[in-house]
């Protein structure tokens, strides 16, 4: 079509003249010249326009990254909103059942209960009558059983206090009531109540002779023999309560110091500071490094740490210590040991140091902390770690945690893959619970036969979850991936039957540092740190092995001060809670508890005999 155009132009311009097709020419170079104006202008225009797109794209690409940095960084503040608020208000339970029964019935507090805007209390009644229980709606592998053993209603034992028998009666009362002998006694019943009587605190005056010697008559001084603290007033019973009270009551000094008739006289802080201080760095200390000789020799071992601050730090205010807590195997059969270390820092230095001249191989049960694969790969084969099925639990309900479950029914939130996982070492928990009171080497053979299909199935579940699927939060995939990471270390307990499943213990123990962290805030000096390591090592110890710790405490200060001076430590297996030495010294202890006399009561009555009557004739 175009070849025809020109040639119809090309027509149209035979015959004419030169100066016509001139201006023909000019016009035609004219509108040419304005099309290519037009056409620079169109792509002036159109490469802004292409320049402006690209700033569009690159904005909105930047704001879409923008925000899905934002939903995931308010994701993770929600969780930890949602976690921190499960730890303050919530319960502290970690059992499977409880902790689903928490997310489908929505009891996650997502606020302060007490602020003023919490759920009125209908509104709490509302949402209790329509719980919904966890066991109603899982669906039960057949071979688990969950059904709960019910508990025996466990009778108070009050074997161990001394009895006042007394007889509430008025004979005038019922004289007036029922008439003069016309009532007599047919039984008595028998109501008990328990009386408190403060402590008795009462002061010991010890008199030593000055003997006349010789002719001379020279005074000579006889010394008071084992004295705990030289002159000083402190005994043994004394420091222990003190003790006792700062561990298993959890009291700061300043606290006992604010009851001032707490012993029946004011005793300061100061004071009670330094009768500790003494006794621990003095007559504790040898008892608490012969601890942790023993626990090196321990074939099985649980580790963890927690921190702990201390004011008078050469690092400067605010420095962060530490507290780590080595405790024996409690499956295996050897003493219970507890024994607490404070450090300045967390790294492998403690490990390296508290295991220096290890010469066998220990299981050691712990966390994923980088600390303890760097010093077991130092160790060359000394150390074996041994992982926690409590940590690879806690991280798949934190993920469950911090879910939105409003509009699922209870089976689509069973259906989750948070919550398959928790169900499936549910059943790895519910095997190895049946298998409590077995012999290490029964327990090993179960365990391959009942509990290692189990963990196989819960590992080959978490294989089958595909890391990069969207749908799955961060808190999901960090679970997915420390399982898998910690896979040779989960399985380590099935080798074993003296290995736990995980290191719950360890943790156990970390709960009087805590609570005591808790109430005190922190330790004025390190030596303070140091002392209070010690004493919650030798009552955690004593408690482990059934002792009673302030009669421990006692039993340590009485004999401590008589070896104060000895080069070796041959008397120390007779100082260990677990000593048949120690065992009968509390048992007579004890009984002299038991006999000291409560008040006396009164005897038991008789029916008051009829009067005999006065004949008139008399």
């Amino acid at each position: 079509m175009m070849t025809a155009t020109m040639e119809a132009f090309r027509r149209s311009l035979e015959g004419k003249d030169g100066a016509v097709i001139t201006e023909i020419a000019v016009s035609l170079f004219c509108a040419k010249k304005e099309l290519e104006i037009q056409l620079k202008e169109y792509q002036n225009a159109s490469n802004a326009m292409a320049l402006e797109y690209r700033q569009m794209r690159d904005e909105l690409n930047g704001a879409r990254k923008e925000i899905d940095a934002l939903r995931k960084q308010n994701q993770h503040l929600t969780g930890i909103q949602t976690i921190q608020a499960n730890d303050l208000f919530g319960r502290s339970t970690e059992k499977t059942e409880d902790i689903l029964n928490q997310v489908i019935q929505g009891d996650i507090p997502t606020k302060d209960p007490l602020a003023e805007d919490a759920v009125e209390k209908d509104e709490k009644k509302e949402k209790r009558a329509n719980r919904r229980r966890i066991g109603d709606i899982i669906p039960l592998f057949d071979d688990l059983d969950t059904r709960k053993a019910e508990k025996k209603k466990q009778r108070m034992d009050l074997s161990g206090l001394n009895v006042q028998n007394y007889f509430d009666y008025d004979i005038d009362k019922l004289n007036q009531q029922y008439g003069e002998n016309n009532w007599r006694f047919a039984y008595w019943k028998e109501e008990r109540k328990v009386e408190l009587i403060r402590r008795s605190t009462y002061l010991k005056v010890i008199y030593t002779p000055i003997v006349s010697v010789g002719l001379e008559h020279r005074l000579i001084r006889i010394p008071t023999e084992n004295a705990l603290i030289p002159k000083s007033i402190a005994s043994p019973s004394l420091v222990a309560q003190l003790m006792l009270d700062w561990n298993r009551m959890y009291l700061p000094l300043y606290r006992q110091e604010s009851d001032p008739d707490r012993f029946g006289f004011a005793l300061s802080r100061q004071t009670m500071s330094s009768w500790i201080l003494y006794v621990a760095q003095t007559h504790l200390r040898p008892v608490y490094e012969y601890l942790c000789s023993k626990m090196r020799d321990c074939k099985y071992q649980n580790c963890d740490e927690t921190y702990f601050s201390v004011v008078l730090d050469e690092r400067g205010p605010g420095s962060k210590s530490f507290i780590w807590v080595h405790r024996s195997g409690n499956l295996a059969n050897i003493p219970q040991i507890v024994v607490y270390c404070y450090e300045k820092t967390r790294g492998a230095d403690h490990l390296r140091n508290f295991y220096t001249g290890l010469l066998e191989m220990i299981y050691l049960t712990c966390d994923a902390y980088s600390a303890y694969p760097c010093f077991a790969e130092e160790s060359n084969g000394l150390i074996i770690l041994t992982g926690c099925f409590m940590h690879c639990r806690r991280r798949y309900v934190e993920a469950l945690l911090i879910l939105n479950l409003k509009g699922l029914t209870d089976e689509q939130i069973i259906s989750l893959p948070e919550a398959q996982a928790i169900l499936l070492i549910r059943g790895i928990y519910m095997a190895e619970g049946q298998l409590k009171g077995f012999s290490p080497e029964e327990r090993l053979k179960r365990r391959k036969e009942e509990v290692l299909p189990k963990v196989n199935a819960f590992f080959d579940f978490i294989r089958s979850l595909d890391l990069n699927n969207p749908l799955f939060s961060e808190k999901l995939k960090d679970a997915i991936q420390y399982s898998l990471n910690q896979e040779i270390y989960l399985r380590r307990f099935l080798t074993d039957g003296s290995i736990p499943i995980d290191n719950g213990i360890a943790e156990r123990c970390v709960k009087p540092i805590s609570l005591y962290r808790r109430n005190s805030m922190f330790s004025f000096s390190v030596k303070g740190a140091e002392s209070m390591v010690m004493v919650f090592s030798l009552i955690e110890t004593a408690r482990a092995n059934g002792a009673d710790p302030f009669y421990y405490l006692k039993y340590l200060m009485e004999q401590m001060p008589k070896h104060l001076y000895e080069k070796g430590r041959d008397y120390m297996p007779d100082l260990m809670p677990w000593s048949d030495i120690y065992r009968r010294y509390e048992s007579t202890e004890r009984l002299n508890l038991v006999k000291a006399q409560a008040p006396p009561g009164n005897e038991k009555p008789r029916t008051p005999k009829k009067r005999k009557r006065i004949s008139q004739s008399a």
